[in-house]
């Protein structure tokens, strides 16, 4: 059997759907997409096309023809989406036109009118009956419509398609019907049609992926183990089935699965890759070296198995063996930006800035680019070059939102660290003016305005972080705190802090927090519960000095000064600790 080896643990490729169509409403991305010159599933001798003219012969139109097509174009423009594959529908009926009709049925999908898709595809695959994705469309409607069994003969029809590649038809069929509400319908015909191939092992495959679609796991594990021992020298099998049990949590018997298939003879170096980083995460840190070290060795010239083994020992700190395999990309001029990239992480962890900054600065594109900017940006901050690391940040574009963001939070984390809190509140304010849902840049400006004292913009900021994200365990322990400590709003404090520890329970800030809550509302040993709670999980100045102000308030003062001078010992300048022992009266050197 012929299947495309698809790098470590990829998904299936999916003909019409992504991997979450689970919803009753079909989406955009279920419809399949015809891109210049390229159809989603490629005929053997594709015809010249042009987009969005699917098989339209040159022909004269009628004037009713011409003036619905019209209307419907003006239509679509104006995003006026049920005129427009009302009109489409009426010029394909009319024109009787492959091209046509295919536009009605994208048109109507776009619409959500499944009444007017359905009629639009179905005459579209009428006149064209070789229209591969119109038998998908009219299938896919079919099934999401729950008539599965009217689905049926155009499943099968698909199955014999000259038109899809052998080895995806029945991975085409098993999508369609993941895609059924009535799972148990979909599976009883899933597996009829799979009975009439039994000893074809794309179909077996194909009906494992289903079993996991469907979120049948028993019976997708059993399917698989037939999958690997009908076709044991098909690697895609293996890779897909040490996925299938990555994911249920068995790593273990995924890392096992790979090294039978490997001493079983099974050659792809995916298979080596794939069990490397298993071990990895495994912690089998020699084991996974092994196979990184034998992929080298019979790759020497493959970029990518490089790459991966340098990536792999940056992760178990070998930095300068990292290092050289780096260079060694540099110099073959591949995968430049990454390497550049993790070149300049090592010369950070070495505090050789200059070089990391220079290195850095030879991403220029890629997806590690912004992140070298901003270390640009942060590294010139360390240097204490805060006007630099500004107008650095300034001189970036943002392709997208989420860019945008990041440049406003680093320009603000940057100033804060400065000690220049005036500024970055000027800069979440613009932050905030340009993106006013965020919750990161809420949370964020919400802990500068704590730090400025400025109250009412501390609370309000982490309530509109609280009203879109009510389980914001950091925003929840925050308020509940600082309520707590500035406030005598205790109780409503106590409210918040046990539903951050509730989301968090061993979380050391927070059990912190409840124990100061409890403190402030005089439950004085329930208080002592949770702060040397905290302080063992956390040896924090705060956390010691909430713990010695109660120890001493309830009478044990030499545990207090206990916990007061170990804290010392790490933290002597801690400007907390040094007021809660000068405001008991509490001599450092006793």
């Amino acid at each position: 059997m012929t299947m495309r080896l698809l790098p470590l643990f990829s998904v299936l490729p999916v003909v019409i759907l992504g991997a979450a169509c689970a919803s009753p409403e079909i989406t955009r991305e279920d419809i399949p997409q015809k891109k210049e010159g390229r159809e989603l599933v490629p005929a053997k001798n594709p015809p010249p096309s042009t987009p969005g003219a699917t098989k339209t012969p040159r022909k004269s139109f009628t004037t009713e023809v011409l003036n619905d097509l019209l209307v419907a174009e003006l239509a679509q423009q104006r995003n006026l989406l049920p005129l427009a594959a009302s009109r489409y529908l009426d010029a394909a009926i009319a024109s009787r036109d492959a091209g046509i009709a295919e536009r009605a049925t994208r048109a109507a999908l776009l619409a959500k009118d499944r009444k007017h898709a359905s009629r639009a595809a179905r005459l579209w695959m009428e006149i064209d009956p070789e229209a591969v994705e119109a038998k998908q469309i009219v299938a896919l409607l079919s099934i999401d419509g729950g008539r599965i069994e009217e689905a049926v003969p155009i499943l099968n029809a698909l199955l014999s398609d000259p038109d899809i590649p052998s080895d995806r038809r029945f991975t085409l069929v098993g999508e369609l019907l993941a895609r059924a509400k009535d799972k148990k319908a979909a599976s009883a015909i899933m597996e009829r049609i799979i009975a009439q191939y039994g000893d074809n092992p794309d179909a077996l495959f194909a009906f494992a992926h289903f079993l996991v679609r469907i979120e049948e796991k028993e019976r997708a594990a059993a399917v698989l183990e037939q999958v690997v021992a009908m076709d044991e020298k098909n690697p895609l099998a293996w890779l897909y089935y040490a996925q299938f049990l990555q994911n249920q949590g068995e790593t273990a018997q995924a890392v096992d699965v790979l090294s039978d298939a490997l001493a079983s003879g099974v050659r792809d170096k995916n298979l080596r890759i794939g069990l490397g980083r298993l071990l990895v995460s495994e912690k089998r840190y020699q084991e996974a070296r092994e196979q990184f070290e034998q992929l080298i060795a019979s790759h020497p010239e493959e970029a990518e198995i490089r790459y991966i083994l340098a990536l792999f020992l940056m992760q178990i700190d070998e930095l300068e063996e990292a290092r050289k395999h780096f260079l060694y990309l540099v110099k073959q001029r591949k995968f430049m930006q990454e390497a550049c990239f993790n070149l300049g992480q090592i010369a950070e962890s070495r505090e050789d800035l200059p070089s990391a900054m220079d290195l850095y600065r030879k991403v220029e594109d890629g997806r590690h680019y912004l992140d070298a900017q901003v270390r640009i940006a942060d590294l010139l901050a360390q240097q204490e070059k805060i006007q630099a690391a500004r107008e650095h940040l300034h001189g970036i574009s943002p392709q997208s939102t989420e860019e945008s963001i990041l440049l406003y939070r680093t320009e603000g984390l940057i100033l804060i660290d400065a000690g220049d809190f005036q500024e970055a509140m000027s800069v979440y304010d613009a932050a905030l003016g340009e993106h006013p849902e965020n919750i990161e840049l809420l949370y964020e400006r919400a802990m500068l305005a704590g730090r400025m004292e400025l109250f009412p913009i501390f609370e309000r900021d982490l309530q509109r972080v609280l009203s879109r994200e009510p389980n914001h365990a950091d925003a929840l322990n925050a308020l509940g705190y600082t309520l707590a400590d500035r406030t005598e709003r205790h109780q409503e404090a106590f409210a918040l802090i046990q539903r951050a520890l509730t989301l968090s329970p061993d979380s050391y800030y927070i059990l912190d927090s409840m124990g100061w809550v409890l403190y402030r509302l005089g439950r004085h040993q329930k208080a002592l519960h949770y702060l040397q709670r905290a302080l063992a999980l956390r040896q924090d100045a705060e956390i010691a000095a909430h713990l010695g102000e109660v120890l001493w308030v309830t009478g044990n003062r030499k545990a207090a000064r206990d916990v007061f001078r170990k804290a010392l010992e790490k933290k002597p300048d801690d400007k907390l600790l040094l007021k809660v022992i000068e405001r008991f009266d509490i001599s450092k050197d006793e």
